[in-house]
């Protein structure tokens, strides 16, 4: 492939020969006020361009704003220009063009002194009627001010136009000579994609070594005895080490191992084609995850997800024991249907999820023997009590009146606040608890209840608590004459 030299044809040398010399200036002095001539030139064509820049971005920044006020007075006439001039005067903006400057007006002054021009010019052109309530002179104004503001927008677009061809034109100049400044580094940094490693290549487990620490030995009369107890010590705490290191819980199933354990039962084809796409299911946590989850499937009564999750776990296990150089010859005979190769997965997946439906089936009947499962009651710490529940029956109503003794004191705005609270609580409830506070029958509530999550069940309390609507009162008919 021929290089490209022809760039080099741009670049501006001091080159001593081309220098004309006058007969009364030495020729250092020739040189030097040539390359500052140069310097010069490219400084104030650098500043030209920043300059035209900055317009372009003022006249962006002030067009729209003076387009929202003609439409302003197209639309609401004299009122609009003039509530806009008393907003810029009393209210202004402190946003201004970044130029640096700190004299540098403000957006909002130069509109300001736009529309005083503007208003100036248009009462001259209507003869004179800037407060005139002439009906006749106001609309002439309202004519003027629009039209003078639109001659100033095609006034701004004209010189858009002329500064943007300067612009070009400056920059295509300056693009002609390559200089110190262009220069840049083209490729500086290279990279090297590493291969990501494989998750069948996971390194055996290696215990925490225990260090090495200094003791101070100590003669004793029977060292025996001494060495059989501080054996037994270092033994046992090994032992729970080993223990700590081997207990491990399993995770939570990962987006790409639950997408693995959704391929069908069977379709062999589609799950070598997930594992040459992402790999990463091929882990041991995967796999126990996958186990994990058809207990919990397996529980919930949803066999399907159960076996599919012990069919993609098996995958993964037969994978992890053939080796990186046996995936594809294992999936191989399973595409096509090797009858001995089939037999052996089939005889171990019937296997497998037989153990975990019947273990499963055994941790059901367990906690259901010994009724583990912890519930939420309401129950009356004095048995001399009765639980009762004050149910709102609705929104509290616009005229709620307070009477009886004791209301003279209350807000009712308070008292609105808090009937409208008690009634949310209430609507927010689930519907079968609803149902079963419409009853008033404590048991039937407790019902309900027990059949919630812990957690659930504590929060439903203390939304009754907070809602005023759970009550206390004493069984049967309290005797008030003893002790008269």
């Amino acid at each position: 492939m021929p290089l490209n030299y022809s760039k080099w044809d741009n670049l501006e040398l001091s080159d001593d020969s081309d220098i004309e010399e006058h007969p009364n200036v030495d020729k250092k002095s020739m040189i030097r006020w040539k390359q500052r001539d140069i310097h010069e030139k490219r400084e104030a064509r650098k500043l030209q361009i920043a300059k035209y820049k900055s317009e372009l971005s003022l006249n962006s920044v002030l067009r729209p704003r003076i387009e929202v006020i003609i439409k302003g007075v197209a639309d609401k006439g004299l009122d609009h220009y003039r509530s806009v001039q008393r907003r810029l005067k009393e209210n202004p903006s402190d946003e201004k063009p970044n130029t640096g400057s700190p004299n540098q007006p403000t957006y909002d002054m130069m509109i300001s002194q736009l529309l005083s021009d503007v208003y100036r010019e248009s009462s001259f052109i209507v003869d004179g009627a800037q407060i005139s309530r002439d009906g006749q002179k106001r609309k002439g104004l309202e004519i003027a001010l629009e039209q003078r503001l639109n001659w100033h927008i095609q006034e701004l677009d004209k010189r858009d136009k002329v500064v943007k061809d300067e612009l070009e034109k400056e920059e295509k100049e300056q693009a002609k000579k390559i200089t110190s400044e262009g220069i840049h580094d083209g490729w500086s940094k290279s990279m090297v994609n590493k291969p990501k490693p494989s998750p069948l290549d996971d390194k055996p487990k290696i215990l925490k070594s225990i260090e090495k620490e200094k003791t101070e030995t100590i003669e004793v009369l029977n060292p025996k005895s001494v060495e059989v107890s501080s054996f037994k010590l270092s033994s046992k705490s090994a032992a729970e080490e080993e223990k700590d290191e081997e207990e491990e819980d399993f995770g939570p199933l990962t987006p790409s191992a639950r997408a693995f354990a959704n391929i069908p039962i069977g379709a062999f084809e589609k799950s070598f084609a997930f594992i040459q796409k992402d790999s990463s299911v091929l882990t041991e946590s995967t796999h126990d995850s996958l186990l994990a989850e058809a207990f919990d499937a397996e529980r919930r009564g949803d066999k399907d997800l159960a076996k599919r999750c012990v069919h993609q776990s098996l995958l993964i296990n037969y994978c992890r024991q053939l080796g990186r150089d046996g995936v594809g010859l294992f999936f191989q005979k399973m595409i096509s249907h090797n009858p001995k190769s089939i037999e052996m997965f089939v005889q171990d997946f019937n296997q497998t999820y037989s153990r975990i439906a019947q273990r499963t089936a055994e941790m059901i009947a367990e906690e259901a023997a010994a009724g583990e499962r912890e519930q939420i009651q309401l129950v009356a710490e004095d048995p001399s009590m009765e639980i009762g529940f004050n149910l709102p029956e609705g929104p509290p109503p616009d005229d709620l009146r307070l009477e009886g003794e004791g209301t003279e004191e209350m807000d009712i705005e308070q008292v609105k606040l808090f009937l409208q609270r008690k009634w949310d609580i209430f609507q927010n409830f689930p519907e079968s608890f609803r149902n079963a506070l419409k009853t008033e029958k404590l048991d039937e509530v407790n019902k309900v209840l027990g059949k919630m999550k812990v957690a659930e069940a504590e929060e439903v309390v203390e939304l009754l608590q907070e809602g005023g609507m759970l009550s206390f009162s004493e069984k049967g008919v309290r005797d008030m004459t003893q002790g008269q």
